[in-house]
């Protein structure tokens, strides 16, 4: 299983709390396409201050474009393909120390690409 499945496991698993209705997987996609179109952004916006290679579009909205094959993949994978129920097998299948460095590795991996992509929009925004 990747990383990417877990997350998407996590996130339906948190909404599941609250939405008793069944949309728990729509959200579990929702969050998993906004995490990685943010990381893709954030690298789009490395390259383009540091390397110079202008590949961000001065429309901010047009941005959004690039975002539109990580959210079809990942929308078609979860929602036809992987189903989130194949995923609650698997990880209820994994022993106590598996599950506790996946837990490790998630949190590590929001932790570290949510506030870097926000502390560099912030110094992005306040240098131009």
């Amino acid at each position: 299983m990747i990383l990417i499945d877990y997350l998407y496991y996590q996130f339906a698993n948190f909404y599941y709390h609250f939405e008793k209705d069944g949309t728990h997987k729509a959200s579990g996609i929702i969050g998993t396409c906004g995490i990685l179109s943010w990381n893709l952004i954030f690298i789009l916006m490395i390259v383009d201050q540091f390397f110079n290679r202008h590949i961000l579009p001065s429309n901010k909205y047009l941005v959004l474009v690039y975002c539109i094959p990580v959210i079809l993949f990942v929308g078609v994978r979860y929602w036809k393909f992987t189903s989130y129920e194949e995923i609650d097998e698997r990880v209820k299948s994994f022993n106590k120390n598996k599950r506790i460095v996946l837990d490790i590795l998630l949190i590590l991996y929001i932790i570290i690409s949510l506030p870097i992509f926000i502390g560099f929009a912030a110094y992005l925004g306040s240098s131009k």
